[in-house]
């Protein structure tokens, strides 16, 4: 009995062993974001109040190889509420510090797209499915999961603070739809994008921009997608400025849209407390496909504010303001137009 305890015992520990040997390494980030929102839209002198209840979940996983290449993969449990298994693609670090991604690698332009301030907080007024005016300076910048993006080391051509991205993705095995009813789907991408980054007196001044463009399997659309974005930072002491503007068009959900979007904003840090702003504003002709543009633009105009506060470590409580107007083919939409608050805390691990 002890002899085959010992065996037993050895047995496990052999195979425990070699399950920890040809491991990756392994780690895990999240938060949970607790809060209550109110809206008082321009249809009603009423307001309405929701708790408002967010999660987020990523496993990260990664080893390096004796060669010093280092491969990333991970998986996202879940997203900001909703239950999912979502697999990342992979991604290779070269000792000089460049890398490539694989498999859902996204667009070069959108990886450049500068990180301008602007409130934080949930609060805000559901938009119309029907006003397809931009929300983010990557709106267009759209890519298929066979593809690539490869990324140069920090200070690339031998220009510090110069770095940049090259993407394309391929799918031209989807066949071909017609009519201006149809759906769309996207073929072909291809983008590029370059970030500098240098001090000017007691600044840090970040400067980005980036190029994409795609292809899409409906025959009956007059326009596939070319857009373009720029932005820059300033950082001086505890305060950072920002402004990014994109143009271009785009297609999407059976539609061709031809717009831009602008956004600036500020950060003011002092001690535990962040006090932030933001101004964002768009436009957009959206037609079906094949169909020439009219005059009537979809717009939707945002400002907005938060102060966000370190509770303890990894518990941060906002609160947050915000005012939206909203305009679909030149028309008013109070319903979609309005202001919301919001008071919540996020915990992070």
């Amino acid at each position: 009995m002890k002899k085959e305890l010992l065996i037993a015992t050895a047995l496990a520990s052999t195979v425990g062993m070699a399950g920890i040997a040809e491991a990756a390494s392994v780690s895990y980030s999240g938060h949970n974001r607790t809060g209550v929102e109110g809206e008082n839209p321009d249809s009603t002198d009423s307001d309405s109040v929701a708790a408002k209840q967010l999660n987020n979940f990523n496993v990260s996983i990664s080893e390096t190889t004796d060669a010093g290449m280092k491969i990333a993969t991970g998986f996202t449990l879940t997203d900001e509420g909703g239950a999912e298994s979502d697999a990342s693609g992979l991604t290779l670090t070269f000792t000089d510090g460049s890398s490539l991604q694989l498999i859902e690698a996204g667009s070069a332009s959108a990886a450049h797209a500068v990180s301008v301030p602007g409130a934080g907080g949930e609060q805000g007024i559901a938009n119309t499915s029907a006003n397809r005016a931009p929300t983010a300076l990557t709106v267009g910048a759209g890519s298929d999961a066979v593809g690539f993006d490869y990324a140069t080391a920090a200070d690339a051509f031998g220009i510090e603070g110069f770095s940049a991205n090259a993407s394309a993705s391929f799918n031209s095995d989807v066949g071909t739809t017609s009519g201006a009813a149809a759906t769309v789907t996207l073929e072909n991408s291809y983008a590029v994008g370059v970030t500098y980054k240098t001090s000017a007196g007691d600044s840090t001044v970040t400067v980005g921009g980036g190029v994409s463009a795609a292809d899409y399997n409906n025959q009956a659309a007059t326009k596939d997608s070319q857009v373009f974005h720029v932005g820059a930072t300033v950082v001086t002491g505890d305060l950072t400025v920002g402004a990014g503007y994109m143009d271009g068009d785009w297609l999407g959900e059976a539609k061709q849209m031809s717009g831009s979007y602008s956004s600036v904003g500020a950060k003011y840090v002092s001690g535990d407390i962040t006090f932030n702003v933001g101004l964002t504003s768009a436009d957009a002709k959206d037609e079906s496909l094949g169909v020439a543009a009219t005059s009537n633009e979809d717009s939707l105009d945002a400002t907005s504010a938060s102060v966000d506060y370190v509770i303890a470590s990894g518990v941060t409580g906002t609160v947050g303001y915000t005012n939206v107007d909203a305009r679909d083919e030149g028309a008013d939409k109070q319903t979609n137009s309005g202001s919301a608050w919001y008071i919540g805390a996020t915990v992070s691990f």
